[in-house]
């Protein structure tokens, strides 16, 4: 028998071993924790590494999460949307686990926008002072988000000091809602994987230097198709997964 012989049984019976995993998977709820490896091994008669090339699997189809402590847990469905707009039929999911997402602190201030917010809102380089709204959002006690949003001092008089309702709240539409549904809409949208600032870093219990994943909003007016807000939002990279795909 062949080396690539031996090699392709050995991984169809890691996909039959998978495929049975996932079989067991789907009556479990998302967020599920999965026993121990070894546990695992017993259970389908084979060795821990036949075990972990099935998790390996599992990873890559998105069925399995993986936390960086080792922990494994039953993937979710995508709970979130993102349009990206300028791209006709594509949609951004981000899936958080399955875990319920709760608003852990807010704080509203007012300040000058770092010059790059300044000139996203076309305010070139110039002061331009808006009202800042940071929240901490959690799932399970643990911080999993931060979404960060500026807005202009002229449309801040149109917003509400209203919490926010949802996490989705923070993705889709400037924070505290529009005086009049439907006056702004996600104009761009830009995704990226960096280390955040320290001081977000601190407060997702980012070890240093770890990235995360960042992702950027700019709400424009409906009518006017100016500038009217920018949200950010940097997630936990070991909570969500960001999933481009065509609707």
């Amino acid at each position: 028998m062949t080396g690539d012989h031996r090699a392709s049984e050995t991984g169809a019976a890691i996909g039959v071993l998978a495929d049975r995993v996932a079989a067991a998977l789907v009556r479990r709820e998302p967020g599920w924790r999965l026993p121990r490896r070894s546990a695992l091994a017993r259970r389908y008669n084979v060795g821990v590494s036949e075990i972990d090339a099935a998790i390996g699997e599992l990873i890559r189809r998105s069925l399995i999460r993986r936390l960086p402590d080792g922990q494994l847990y039953r993937a979710s469905q995508a709970e979130y949307l993102i349009p990206v707009e300028g791209i006709a039929g594509l949609l951004t999911r981000l899936d958080p686990m399955g875990g319920e997402i709760t608003c852990q602190a807010r704080h509203v201030s007012r300040r000058d926008a770092p010059q790059d917010v300044a000139r996203a809102l076309g305010a070139g380089d110039g002061a331009a002072p808006v009202r800042v709204v940071r929240c901490v959002w959690a799932s399970g006690g643990e911080p999993v988000a931060i979404s960060i949003a500026y807005v202009p001092d002229a449309v801040a008089e149109m917003v509400s000091d209203d919490d926010m309702l949802s996490f989705a709240d923070a993705l889709q539409a400037l924070p505290g809602g529009m005086a009049a549904p439907g006056s702004a809409y996600a104009a761009a949208v830009d995704m990226e994987l960096s280390a955040p600032q320290s001081s977000v870093a601190r407060s997702l219990r980012l070890v240093p230097g770890q990235p995360a994943i960042s992702v950027t909003i700019r709400f424009d007016g409906t009518v006017t198709r100016a500038p009217m807000g920018l949200s950010v939002v940097i997630l936990k990279p070991d909570r969500f997964r960001v999933v481009i795909e065509a609707s």
